[in-house]
């Protein structure tokens, strides 16, 4: 017999304190992702978050979803973010993964949207009937550094023994190019002398003037305590001993070896002409967020950020800012760029069906947290 419950915001503190669910030979969220979906200041206690599936009373499956506000025309609507959906292999023929899906879409009235998610995934949305494309991103992972490590073996899995092999070439040839990066970073830093940055905990009252302004057309709104809030309560810990966590029991991110979020307020003559929101896990950088003029600050803007993952010994950064990629694509900074593309779709519900005149970040949806 199958069967599917409903978890509410208001239900997150009694779930965290279930050993049920947290002592399952899988785990269907972490608890860091959990509380922070209980401290997200634009859900109320009667927004769904979690779904759970049993099969003959055993937990077989699992979705998971994020609320945040949009802009459809000028009206300010609640928005659901498929934020994770998984089934255990052995239900396949049991229809329980459609089920969940079925019942996340009733018990929200349709008020989904989803960002980033795999060709079978998209299969089962498109023939659901329910969506629209929202926005088809394009932007580019660009290589600061050598990284054959995860390069080799990600295109070629039995390069895998190679790793050591791999492992000393990478630290051959990062010598040489971080001597280049070196030289860089100089002439980056003497080029930006007019400009300073603070690096902030909350964005103060200027900061969110300038996010105002440079997002009329934004699909997402962001208020000052979603900034406090993404700070606060990463889904993700820095884990230096992760062999010894159970992140291996969850699908999804839930410990690494490094996180970090960063919040750049950047000013020009002790006025902020710009904010931008970078997020590093591991080698790899993001710039999940960015608020400027466009025709005036561009430039600047995007060498800070490249300045930023210099100085961060980062390795390839991933960008969906227009601007910013073609600042990229002409830079010495970067050994070579790959195209990125980012699809999201939303529910018909919301009724606009053209929204190519608005503006995704890629911090979008539930990807600031991944």
């Amino acid at each position: 017999m199958k069967r599917i419950d409903k978890y509410y915001k208001k239900d997150i503190p009694s779930l965290l304190n279930d050993n049920n669910i947290w002592h399952h030979h899988f785990l269907a969220s972490s608890k860091n992702r959990l509380y922070s979906l209980f401290k997200n200041p634009d859900a109320s206690s009667d927004d769904l978050v979690l779904l759970l599936a049993y099969l003959n009373d055993e937990l077989v499956g699992y979705m998971g979803i994020y609320i945040n506000n949009i802009k459809i025309d000028q009206d300010i609507e609640k928005i659901g973010w498929l934020s994770t959906w998984w089934v255990h292999p052995k239900t396949k023929g049991t229809g329980i993964g459609l089920d969940i899906f079925n019942t996340m879409y009733e018990s929200n009235h349709g008020n989904i949207g989803i960002s980033q998610f795999t060709d079978s995934a998209k299969r089962v949305y498109d023939k659901s009937g329910h969506f629209n494309d929202l926005i088809n991103d394009v932007g580019y992972k660009s290589v600061l550094r050598s990284h054959l490590i995860s390069f080799v073996p990600g295109r070629f899995p039995k390069a895998k023994m190679l790793s050591p092999l791999l492992s000393v070439l990478d630290h051959f040839l990062n010598f040489f190019i971080n001597i280049k990066l070196n030289f860089i970073k100089k002439r980056l830093l003497k080029k930006l002398s007019g400009y300073s940055i603070e690096y902030l905990i909350t964005p103060d009252d200027e900061t969110m003037e300038v996010i105002k302004k440079n997002s009329q057309s934004d699909i997402s709104i962001y208020s000052k305590d979603y900034f406090d809030w993404l700070k606060a309560y990463n889904w993700i810990e820095k884990a230096p001993v992760a062999e010894l966590t159970d992140k291996e029991k969850y699908l999804f991110s839930n410990y690494d070896d490094e996180f970090e979020i960063s919040y750049l307020k950047i000013n020009q003559k002790n006025k902020c002409i710009g904010f931008v929101v970078l997020q590093k896990r591991n080698y790899l950088s993001k710039v999940l967020f960015s608020y400027y003029d466009k025709d005036t600050h561009s430039e600047a803007i995007s060498d800070i950020v490249k300045l930023q993952a210099v100085k961060q010994n980062t390795r390839e950064i991933i960008c969906f800012d227009t601007s910013i990629c073609q600042n990229f694509k002409t830079s010495n900074v970067f050994l070579f760029h790959s195209l990125k593309k980012k699809k999201s779709i939303i529910s018909k519900k919301y009724i606009k069906a053209d929204f190519s005149n608005n503006r995704m970040h890629y911090g979008d949806g539930d990807c600031a947290f991944a």
